[in-house]
């Protein structure tokens, strides 16, 4: 499965899905074309990708059950209007970003999907922070890299633990077999940063190489179950 039908695989069906920076329209015309939803209302912060997205819908004859909206993130729909928002291939700090703006139209969406290409962690904190309980996730890898896809939805969360930013929970639960090769990878990459820090010999480094012992002492305890 590749990043965009794990998308549209998250969205639940539905009447209305907004795609915010909707490029080329892929994800909007996966969702009509398999009947998730209605409608999409696709939005693009620049006219240029949002062209493009009416030239392909219109192409394949589904332009009519789209409505395409220039302007940035959800300031482009009013409460309520849509079902679920997609929000994918940008930072997870922008994506926070886009929902702390308009924070009165997240939360009344029934489902927000959301795919950070980079912090994934930072989104997942301050989907933790602000009342947006984490649903389901799944990862996918393309190119040696690996994507999240978090399914949120507004309602009160658990207390949080900060290793689980990192790390989704959902995904080690699931035992995906993608999840166990990105903590691998993690693993590796810490033991690295220890290495490294060690050869220095400086004691203002100690307790960066400890939080990285004990993180990866967890991560060895999560693989091994």
């Amino acid at each position: 499965m590749n990043r965009l039908e794990c998308i549209k695989s998250m969205v639940s069906k539905c009447s209305v899905v907004a795609d915010i920076g909707t490029d080329h329209g892929y994800v909007a015309e996966m969702l009509l074309k398999d009947s998730i939803c209605q409608k999409v209302i696709a939005t693009d912060l620049n006219e240029g990708p949002l062209s493009r997205a009416v030239e392909h819908l219109t192409s394949i004859d589904l332009a009519d059950k789209c409505n395409f909206r220039l302007g940035s993130g959800l300031t482009v729909l009013n409460e309520g209007e849509a079902d679920a928002v997609i929000i994918a291939g940008m930072g997870g700090e922008l994506i926070s970003d886009i929902i702390e703006t308009s924070k009165n139209i997240a939360i009344h969406t029934k489902e927000l999907i959301l795919q950070p290409m980079t912090t994934a962690d930072k989104l997942r904190r301050y989907l933790f922070k602000n009342n947006f309980k984490i649903l389901d996730e799944n990862i996918v890898k393309e190119f040696h890299h690996y994507y999240f896809v978090i399914k949120a939805v507004p309602g009160t969360v658990e207390k949080d633990d900060e290793f689980y930013y990192e790390f989704s929970k959902i995904l080690i639960e699931k035992k995906e077999t993608l999840m166990h090769e990105y903590m691998n990878k993690a693993l590796n990459i810490n033991e690295n940063i220890i290495r490294n820090l060690e050869k220095n010999n400086n004691s203002d480094y100690n307790k960066k190489i400890e939080a990285l012992i004990n993180k990866n002492k967890r991560i060895r305890e999560l693989m091994k179950n």
